[in-house]
């Protein structure tokens, strides 16, 4: 099944959002901003069952692919780059 990030409808003052304390002139997130993620939904969809455990979110999987190539970075370096960098967690 596709995975879907659960959509933010109403703020939590306890949690507030990445976008809230990232500067947003950052080139992740100008870049992030640009790319049209629907794009990769649609595109991607058909690879995915309608049964079973949802997958992650299609944009998180392609947001990795993407920093591990313009950082150049291995699968381990990304996920322990990922978890301290709020550009990142916001990219994906």
């Amino acid at each position: 099944m596709i995975g879907k990030s659960p959509r933010q409808t109403q703020r939590d003052l306890f949690q507030p959002l990445l976008i809230d304390f990232i500067d947003v002139k950052h080139e992740l997130v100008l870049l992030a901003n640009k790319i049209d993620w629907a794009y990769f939904d649609k595109s991607f969809a058909g690879f995915y069952s309608n049964t079973g455990q949802p997958a992650l979110p299609i944009r998180f999987m392609v947001g990795c692919l993407l920093l591990k190539r313009i950082y150049n970075l291995g699968d381990e370096t990304l996920a322990h780059a990922w978890v301290m960098n709020p550009y990142m967690q916001y990219f994906c």
